[in-house]
């Protein structure tokens, strides 16, 4: 019978430390509360959640979602806040004594946040530390071409930003590039902001190991370690992963990094090992909950468990009341040679590798090394590996995650898959815009500067010409605001007499949505926005009320980047869709009409 403990409260949102940290302290007896950023995450499904919150950063402010926590803190006094990333862990760090005094953070302690969250203080530390780590130096890149860093750091070179997640942007994670080429190198500058340094380093050829850690006022009490199986192409987390024997070396240098900064939580050393020579280097240290944790806690090492109890103790882990593994591989506690993937990362990472190979092989070997790489899968038959979001215990995640997959990447694909017919939506949506007495419509895209703006004033000029009273405004996803409108979207615009010369973005929270408000959107990647960090009902997307005649649309494209030509193109599809629901609901309401007086 599991002990029943406290009320702790989990932050996250995946399916891989998050949906561990759940599952390790519920069966340990801990009653779960969560706050989960994406309302359609699988974790949430998981049985050992009592309550879950969806705060999140795109949603909501830093501030209101810092109050919101703060609130729910204070009114159900949990025994310890337990965030899995950076987007939890700097707010409640940069206000900690807001928090009830008697409510254990399991955060950093300061010396971790300090050295070892910033790629560059780490490197910085590893040198002191006499701990092997990549040759490399801050930069600024917005000037320095792909020769100019090849001169330096070779033909293929790795592209850090300092930190995973900027304090401004928690809702965006910065991702590690692997750059190859100079077409590559471009394509990064592009999305990327350059007004900031970031960590340029030599590559170093080598499989991806880590060595995952419990420390406590500088000690390390808990080892484990695994290397990947696939190492992605660009660089990033793996979604293939297996245990192995600790290496000696690395545990030192883990050793002397916790001492260094008086480690006191869980962490996972990132290093990078060259097969053929057995040489190392530290890449980064990921000082939280980890993604390849379900892979610890299934060998044997329950690290949430371990961390939490030593908090709740508020005395420092012994030996004999916990399962600790020794540094000496021959001691070691936790089984190797056990397997964990992400599910969906691994099948489409899997995609990823067969386009890239197809490019390069031909294309029986490109698909020889796919189907090579399926029958991985059947280490699951053999008990050797487990999918991150499955246990038997708790399957309601892993169904929940499966279901997704199907719904939105399988089923639109099936030759047997009928979406509703335009005279299906259209009926749907005159009976919602029925249904309200004066409808509250909101246009939302991603930017708010080119599709939504435009939608916003055309349907406002056809509904002046009506006896409607529908107030009609415009939205984006984007969080910075008062970004004006492209030249082309204005000059495009003034041909359909409207003038969005005066347009200024705003950035799409909560308290803009009512519960009866009709949000017409343009493309599928809005309404995954929607869906995911929102709570929105009436949702429309206007491709789907595009004049048959004009074609069939699926999206209502951004046309970014794409000149007046399709920023006019874009425009026809919206003034199309709109004037079609106006005249379909102008019909419907005359033959409402018709029908009372009969």
């Amino acid at each position: 019978m599991t002990h029943q403990r406290g009320k702790v409260l989990v932050l996250g949102e995946d399916t891989r430390s998050f949906l561990s940290v759940i599952r390790s302290l519920g069966q340990s007896g801990y009653t779960v509360d969560v706050i989960c950023y994406d309302r359609l995450s699988p974790s949430l499904k998981s049985k050992y959640i009592r309550h879950a919150h969806n705060f999140n950063y795109q949603a909501y402010t830093s501030e209101q979602w810092l109050k919101q926590l703060i609130k729910l803190s204070q009114e159900e006094n949990y025994q310890a806040i337990v965030p899995c990333d950076e987007r939890a862990i700097f707010p409640i760090y940069e206000n900690k004594q807001r928090f009830p005094a008697d409510t254990v953070l399991a955060i950093p302690n300061n010396e971790v946040i300090t050295f070892l969250f910033s790629k560059q203080t780490t490197k910085e530390l590893a040198k002191k530390e006499l701990v092997n780590h990549a040759s490399g130096r801050l930069l600024m890149l917005q000037d320095l071409t792909y020769d100019e860093l090849c001169t330096e750091f070779g033909h293929q070179f790795v592209i850090k930003p300092t930190l995973s997640f900027k304090a401004d942007t928690l809702s965006k994670r910065q991702k590690v590039e692997i750059i190859e080429s100079e077409v590559n190198y471009i394509a990064w500058k592009q999305r990327s902001d350059l007004n900031e340094e970031y960590l340029v380093e030599n590559y170093f050829s080598g499989i991806g190991e880590g060595v995952s850690v419990l420390a406590i006022e500088g000690k390390v009490l808990a080892f484990f370690a695994h290397k990947r199986v696939r190492e992605p192409r660009t660089g990033g987390g793996s979604s293939y992963r297996k245990s192995i024997k600790l290496d000696r070396g690395m545990a030192e240098a883990c050793i002397k990094l916790c001492r260094a900064t008086n480690y006191t939580g869980v962490g996972m050393f990132e290093f990078k090992k060259n097969q053929e020579t057995s040489e190392w280097i530290l890449v980064e240290v990921n000082a939280r909950f980890w993604g390849s944790l379900p892979l610890a806690v299934y060998a044997g090492v329950d690290f949430p468990t371990l961390y939490i109890d030593a908090l709740v103790k508020k005395h420092e882990v012994s030996e004999s009341d916990t399962a600790l593994v020794a540094i000496e591989p021959d001691h070691q506690r936790y089984k190797q040679s056990v397997y964990a993937r992400s599910l969906t990362n691994d099948i489409f990472d899997i995609k990823k590798e067969l386009e890239a190979n197809l490019n390069h092989l031909s294309k029986f070997r490109s698909y020889f090394k796919t189907l090579s790489r399926l029958f991985s899968y059947g280490r699951l038959l053999l008990g050797k590996e487990r999918i991150d979001s499955y246990f038997p215990a708790d399957k309601e995640p892993f169904k929940n995650e499966l279901k997704q997959f199907y719904c939105n990447i399988l089923e639109p694909k099936l030759p047997w898959y009928k979406r509703p017919t335009q005279a299906q939506q259209m009926a749907a949506l005159i009976e919602c815009l029925r249904s309200v007495h004066k409808a509250e419509i909101k246009m939302v895209c991603y930017g708010n500067i080119m599709r939504s703006p435009f939608a916003q004033r055309y349907l406002q000029k056809l509904v002046s010409k009506t006896s409607l009273e529908w107030r009609v405004e415009s939205y984006g996803f984007h969080l910075n605001e008062n970004r004006n409108s492209p030249a082309e979207c204005i000059a495009v615009a003034q041909n359909f007499g409207l003038d969005l010369a005066s347009h200024r973005s705003k950035w799409l929270r909560q308290e803009h949505i009512q519960q009866n408000d009709i949000l017409f959107i343009f493309d599928e990647l809005n309404k995954d926005k929607l869906d995911r960090f929102y709570q929105a009902k009436n949702i429309y997307n206007l491709a789907n009320f595009i004049p048959e005649q004009l074609g069939s649309y699926l999206n209502i494209d951004d046309p970014y980047g794409k000149g007046e030509q399709g920023v006019h193109k874009c425009y026809l599809l919206i003034s199309e869709a709109l004037n079609n629901i106006i005249a379909q609901f102008q019909l419907a309401e005359k033959s409402r009409e018709s029908t009372d007086k009969n």
